[in-house]
């Protein structure tokens, strides 16, 4: 039954990324390389995508590539769609990875890379950006602010101390300054 069930999945994901690659530009523009990439669970399932880099497109095929420049191999098909379909697909791969239930021949960044791929399509986990509001701009000083303690306001200063040897060597280093106030300004 699992079997079945990946190789649903999987060819519709290849379904999916080959009409994207078509029709979104967002895909399109993550399609650089020219690369294969293999996806294969236990001994029954596997499933190929060959991405062209010059054309931008995206072809999927079943069973397994003759050379594939990544490849990731699942020791059964309830586990790869157990990972494939999780919130966490990233941390169970890694998981498997590590205890010897996957195996990953090529590059981890393009396995990366295919699992952004797929979230084009599927949107599972959380979604980028911050779970809370962010806070409005800090515009003026509020007392009541929590931190607002470590924070020292000086009045504004129209022209340096002339005491502040360092300030006014850096300062005629900026050639905009010395612009705006008519100062001699050296050739670049």
């Amino acid at each position: 039954m699992s079997d079945a069930a990946l190789r649903m999945l999987l060819w519709f994901l290849g379904q999916c990324i080959a009409l994207g690659s078509r029709f979104m530009p967002s895909l399109r523009a993550q399609i650089t390389q020219t690369l294969v990439f293999e996806l294969s669970a236990g001994e029954r399932v596997a499933r190929h995508w060959v991405f062209d880099g010059p054309q931008r497109r995206a072809v999927t095929r079943p069973g397994s590539a003759a050379n594939a420049d990544c490849a990731v191999h699942f020791d059964s098909s309830s586990q790869a769609m157990g990972a494939l379909v999780s919130s966490r697909t990233v941390d169970k791969v890694v998981a498997g990875l590590h205890d010897g239930t996957a195996q990953l021949r090529g590059s981890a960044f393009v396995l990366l890379w295919f699992y952004g791929l797929t979230r084009k399509f599927v949107k599972l986990g959380r979604s980028s950006g911050p779970r809370y509001r962010l806070p409005d701009a800090y515009l003026a000083h509020d007392p009541s602010t929590c931190g607002s303690e470590t924070i020292i306001v000086e009045p504004a200063v129209v022209r340096l101390d002339p005491s502040w040897t360092d300030a006014w060597r850096a300062r005629s280093t900026l050639l905009q300054v010395r612009a705006a106030t008519d100062e001699p300004v050296l050739e670049p």
